[in-house]
């Protein structure tokens, strides 16, 4: 596992929407609170453990399925066409655009942007500027509603809630700069019990880690098991389809996939280039 930092170019943008937020619990500004974020971290010393006691929410038949997904997105995004896929692509190019969303004419369609304003860097990324992003209230920080029924038939709030900035995607939507800038995808404070639960209970202990005790940024790199795994899971699919969605086939790679702890909580960032020739 190396570590890997990316310089990124900043540019400017405009907004769509009013400002401000309608009864945010998360009122934010600049923050410079400190995270064990290692500008060079060092290696793991590997130290493979016995996975047959797994964690009761793991089996080796999960795992085996996190494995074969994650290599099916790879092949996907990497190669143009399904010729050297196991099966077709399952993931269509995306046409929909923000306004679609906040002002379709359909009613069921239409979502709520209940929270619209310009803030700083989320804490757990620690110091922005190691990627070189902005250091300033330059992350356009945006939550949308929709109501939705459930499986039982009760009806709940479909939400999302994210911010983004120049290059950079806090979630999965990029509203207000080019998608085509896109370098970085962070899923902060994962909440997701496959994907954590995978990371906390097999993929830190297969090397000797701790997750809530680790002070070092991880790296797991393109075409290992560990990156395969960590693509299959439900997460590592979003951003998957994320990519197909925004990018046509064989044009981007994500390259490896970061994981570290923030006060004990799960952070991830999925790094994508550009590929050529």
């Amino acid at each position: 596992m190396i570590p890997l930092h990316i310089g990124l170019d900043l540019d400017g943008t405009t907004t769509v929407l009013e400002e401000g937020c309608s009864g945010d619990p998360e009122k934010e500004g600049p923050s410079k609170k400190p995270v064990g974020y290692q500008a060079q971290p060092t290696e793991a010393k590997i130290n493979p453990v016995d996975i047959l006691d797994l964690h009761p929410a793991m089996t080796k038949e999960m795992i085996n399925i996190f494995r074969q997904k994650g290599k099916e997105y790879q092949t996907w995004i990497n190669d143009p066409n399904d010729k050297n896929c196991q099966r077709p692509c399952i993931v269509a190019p995306s046409r929909l655009k923000m306004n679609e969303l906040i002002r379709s004419s359909d009613d069921s369609h239409r979502w709520d942007a209940y929270c619209n304003e310009w803030v700083s860097a989320p804490d757990e990324i620690s110091d922005p500027s190691l990627l070189n992003l902005p250091t300033g209230l330059d992350y356009h920080k945006l939550y949308l509603r929709k109501l939705g029924v459930e499986k039982d038939g009760s009806v709940g709030w479909n939400k999302y809630h994210g911010r983004v900035a120049h290059t950079a995607i806090f979630a999965d939507n990029n509203a207000f700069f080019h998608i085509h800038s896109l370098k970085y995808v962070f899923r902060m404070t994962v909440v997701n019990e496959e994907t954590h639960t995978f990371v906390d209970k097999v993929l830190y202990p297969r090397y000797g880690l701790e997750l809530g005790a680790d002070t070092q940024l991880r790296s797991w790199m393109y075409d290992t098991d560990d990156y395969r795994e960590l693509m299959g899971t439900t997460l590592g699919k979003a951003v998957g389809a994320l990519v197909l969605g925004a990018f046509p086939r064989g044009s981007r790679r994500i390259v490896q996939i970061l994981t570290w702890q923030y006060d004990g909580d799960l952070q991830m960032r999925f790094d994508i280039s550009h590929v050529t020739g």
